[in-house]
């Protein structure tokens, strides 16, 4: 009996042993599994491939915040330029600085993702010893950097409703101002900053032209880059413009602009249909989505009030 018992034990044990390391290899198995699935693998705009969380939880956003606004991302930290360019976006946000942000500041975060730009490369050294480093391009069109950051972030989904959203906009932008009388009209955009006059591509201004259904001057249509003008040659530029937008400088000085334009005010189109509005410089210049939304939405403001 006792040499029975004895077996038996030990089959026991044999089979306890063999049920546990089942156990436990399934168990490194749904663990390797669930890893795998909370990160991926993605390629940046430097070509590297960077191992980031699927859904990223912390994000310190050197850059692409107003995307992020778009797809419901709050960033953790940012820099001081999006905190007071983007307060909505940025409630509750740390700044880690601005132009040269502190690296301590974004440690203390403890972020599990940081995005910056390819002209913010020298950071990349010391951003790689905190977190994963995401790197976008600058200068890419606004659709495409949305789109970028919605696969980065997992928000396609977001991003898919932001164009059906915007297109409803447009649509309601051109038939609001098609009752209000205005149609295939031509629009110049001249920008003041500092003691410069400047003049953008086109492309830039995309809530306006594609927007809201207006066409550039021809001067206006011929430029594909950012660039300063005499004040002598703003009536040049904007002529054949039924309206005139003038992105105001920052400190809003009126005055600053009229000095700048006294002597050639008076020869402009625009001017002498009383046809020329003053808008946010910083809402207007700024190249993303958000801004197209924005230069779309106060351009009919801006013409009809509404």
């Amino acid at each position: 009996m006792f040499q029975k018992n004895k077996w038996a034990a030990i089959f026991m044990t044999l089979l306890l042993a063999v049920v546990l390391t089942a156990c436990g290899s399934s168990s490194d198995k749904d663990s390797s599994k669930e890893k795998e699935d909370t990160t991926k693998t993605v390629t940046d705009t430097m070509d590297r491939k960077v191992k980031v969380p699927t859904t990223p939880k912390k994000i310190v956003a050197l850059q692409n915040v107003s995307e992020m606004e778009i797809l419901g991302v709050k960033p953790v930290g940012t820099t001081d330029y999006y905190i007071t360019t983007y307060p909505k976006a940025t409630k509750g946000t740390e700044s880690v600085g601005n132009d040269k942000p502190s690296i301590e500041k974004i440690a203390n975060l403890k972020p599990d993702l940081i995005i910056i730009s390819d002209y913010q490369k020298d950071l990349l050294e010391n951003l790689e010893k905190v977190a994963p480093v995401y790197i976008t391009h600058f200068g890419d069109t606004p659709d495409k950097q949305l789109s970028n950051i919605a696969n980065l972030l997992n928000k396609k989904a977001e991003k898919e409703k932001w164009d059906k959203d915007y297109a409803a906009s447009s649509k309601e932008a051109k038939s609001t101002l098609k009752d209000a009388g205005v149609e295939n009209e031509k629009a110049a955009v001249i920008q003041f900053y500092g003691k410069e006059i400047y003049v953008h591509d086109a492309k830039i201004f995309d809530g306006l032209y594609s927007g809201a259904d207006f066409t550039p001057t021809d001067k206006g249509k011929a430029n594909h880059e950012t660039k300063a003008i005499s004040s002598e040659a703003v009536p040049e530029y904007a002529a054949g413009a039924d309206r005139l937008f003038i992105l105001m400088p920052a400190d809003g000085n009126e005055d600053s602009v009229n000095e700048m334009l006294k002597g050639v005010w008076k020869d402009i189109p625009a001017v002498k249909k009383n046809q020329v509005y003053k808008v946010d410089n910083t809402k207007w210049s700024d190249y993303s989505a958000a801004a197209q939304l924005y230069q779309l939405e106060d351009t009919v403001k801006q013409i009809t009030g509404k």
